[in-house]
């Protein structure tokens, strides 16, 4: 299916695992109804036609946003989504699969009055296999419960009262991003794969989930390519899925014959496997900020003696590392060379400042979504036309399309989601579950090169006091590091710091109280009655780069048309905005031998907090290239 300009957000959602033409894009006009009363599962809803539900709505735009059709923002807990939906005859005879790009926060699926599947969690995909439910004419029936005021869900910056205030903004209940369905084979199709560059041999892992049962003349063929030119291909048979016995036994007899091992036939579950690629050493292209390139990878899976294509996916990938130095370093500029005092970071072996944007996610019509593709594009252009390098996503698990977009055009991610704001067991499995499908889903985007895990103590407070949080803390940095130990893991960011890769501060427009020295810097103290402690008790600071992770925030009220404006130190012009920043930065530029980074809040306006570079409209304040000028003078 292509992109149709009648359906809101019409291009394919997923754009690392793309089946190109085998696809029916749910997005449009739904049926819609509150449950304030939450008695629609006594009353049966789900068998209901369409007349029942009385408004219509535009998904993937949740109810709140002027772009939904609705544009309700009080308070409701519970509502209904109905839609009827046709799938072509050759469709049922493919296995179907019902996807959702997000909903939050807990929902409950049913098609033809059946219930078929469940999800938790509003910044994760979900996939339900509706085959033995689906006919030709369908009717899916989604009921969504997404309480207003519940603190133990990671409700980011969604506001628990009734109006945006303070640094807090609309809520966003059910769908939010792309519904779909897809046809793959009945037999074997590819669930998910998880691709790991390596720089140094050069070389690709690729873990692959398969679904299906093996045999003989079943193999899984994989392609990559660099600008359309094929550089390497991997081919082997499938004949163990399903079967660990079998899978077992190969392995035993490759390590009696050979005294080795294929990566391949490590023992995962029978359906799970790895391969490694190699990539030609004269085909290298190494991605980064300035040179995002990015290499195309389909997979096949076939009968070799019928050349029957089971399933096909195409994907993409990028060779870059990221990592840490081992100690102080020497960093040439244009006009000096300079030593650092602490570790710095390296993208490809190699020192990269880190001059982001905080970047919330938030579009004055479409809230959590974007309008269009072409929206998400903007953000990730406008970054580079100030001349900064990157974004921390706050607050927020980013659509994938988004994250497509840095990528594509060279941006570095600072991975996040939302934080719950209450310590409990109820909040902690919530929070663990949701963020680690983030990391699933997210893993194979080059862009990502850092998971913020906590913000400010959101979800820990009292840490200070409470060594039950520290231990959870802890606790987090270590999981997230078991599941990818290819990225950088802040613990929290701001402060409470426990185990950290990146020392992070959180500091905005008073200058004369940023330390003089390293050696300042160290002893890790804000001013006094300032914030609290940047280490927890029986931690403290090991040499990490030190990254100001969110900095500025003045506060200029560009169109004169904000109530109770929001911000961290008013300008009245924009000259006077300009001027402040480009103080601000010759600071830190000066500090730059033991300060590696800074993130300045933020991008774009978000409805009251008005310290953005952009208006929420995305129109600047000033010219970005007249910041880029400034910003190529400093740093490294």
């Amino acid at each position: 299916m292509v992109g149709d300009q009648t359906i809101p957000r019409s291009e394919y959602p997923r754009p690392q695992f793309i089946r190109k033409d085998n696809w029916i894009n749910l997005n449009g006009t739904w049926r819609f109804r509150f449950d304030d009363g939450n008695k629609g599962l006594k009353e049966r809803w789900y068998n209901r036609s369409s007349e029942f539900f009385e408004k219509d709505i535009l998904v993937p735009f949740c109810f709140q946003s002027k772009l939904s059709g609705i544009h309700d923002e009080s308070f409701h807990n519970t509502m209904w989504y109905y839609k009827k939906f046709k799938i072509p005859s050759k469709g049922l005879d493919k296995r179907i699969l019902l996807h959702f790009g997000a909903v939050d926060y807990n929902a409950r699926i049913y098609l033809n009055a059946n219930f078929v599947g469940s999800h938790e969690g509003g910044y994760t995909p979900f996939t339900i296999d509706i085959s033995d439910f689906a006919q030709e004419e369908n009717e899916i029936i989604v009921r969504v419960e997404d309480p207003s005021k519940d603190n133990e869900i990671p409700r980011g910056k969604q506001f628990w009262q009734k109006d945006p205030g303070w640094i807090f903004y609309p809520r966003v209940s059910g769908i939010w991003q792309t519904v779909w369905i897809e046809f793959v084979s009945k037999e074997h199709y590819i669930q998910e794969i998880k691709i790991t560059p390596n720089i140094d041999e050069p070389s690709i892992t690729i873990e692959c989930y398969v679904s299906g049962k093996g045999y003989k003349d079943l193999r899984i063929k994989a392609l990559v390519n660099k600008d359309a030119r094929e550089i390497a291909e991997y081919q082997t048979k499938l004949d163990f899925l399903g079967d660990i016995e079998k899978k077992r036994k190969r392995r035993n007899l490759l390590e009696k014959q050979f005294g080795i091992v294929e990566k391949l036939f490590k023992i995962h579950p029978a359906n799970k496997f790895e391969f490694k690629m190699s990539i030609p050493k004269e085909d290298l292209e190494l991605w980064d900020i300035e040179h995002p390139f990015l290499y195309d990878l389909s997979l096949h899976i076939y009968d070799k003696n019928t050349q029957k294509i089971y399933d096909q996916v195409e994907s993409y990938f990028g060779m870059r590392e990221i990592s840490l130095s081992e100690g102080q370093i020497e960093i040439k500029t244009e006009c000096d060379t300079i030593t650092t005092q602490n570790k710095v970071i390296l993208l490809n072996k190699k020192p990269v400042y880190q001059k982001l944007f905080l970047v919330q996610g938030y579009w004055a019509d479409g809230l959590y979504t974007a309008p269009t593709d072409a929206a998400m594009k903007k953000d990730i252009d406008l970054i580079k036309q100030f001349g900064f390098n990157g974004l921390r996503t706050h607050q927020k698990a980013f659509d994938p399309r988004y994250l497509y977009w840095c990528d594509k055009l060279g941006v570095l991610v600072w991975g996040e989601m939302g934080s719950p704001y209450a310590f409990s067991t109820e909040a902690q499995k919530r929070f663990i579950n949701e963020y680690i499908n983030m990391i699933e889903r997210d893993y194979n985007h080059p862009s990502i090169i850092a998971w913020t895990l906590l913000n400010e103590g959101w979800g820990v407070p009292g840490a200070e006091f409470d060594a039950c949080k520290a231990h959870y803390t802890l606790s987090l940095y270590h999981l997230v590091k078991s599941i990818d130990s290819t990225r950088l893991v802040i613990d929290d960011d701001g402060w409470y710091h426990t185990k950290t890769d990146l020392c992070t501060k959180h500091f905005y427009t008073n200058l004369n109280l940023l330390p003089d020295t390293f050696e300042e810097e160290k002893t890790m103290n804000y001013p006094e009655d300032y914030e609290p402690s940047i280490y927890l008790h029986g931690f403290g600071y090991e040499n990490e780069p030190i990254v100001y992770s969110e900095v500025g925030g003045y506060t200029l009220d560009y169109n004169n048309n904000i109530e109770n404006p929001v911000g961290y130190g008013k300008v009245n012009t924009s000259e006077e905005l300009f001027s402040r920043v480009i103080e601000l930065l010759k600071v830190f530029d000066k500090k730059k031998t033991w300060i590696s980074g800074f993130c300045y809040t933020e991008l774009y306006d978000q409805f009251q907090e008005i310290n953005g570079f952009l208006t929420i409209e995305r129109e600047p304040k000033f010219p970005p290239g007249k910041l880029k000028e400034e910003v190529e003078k400093l740093f490294y």
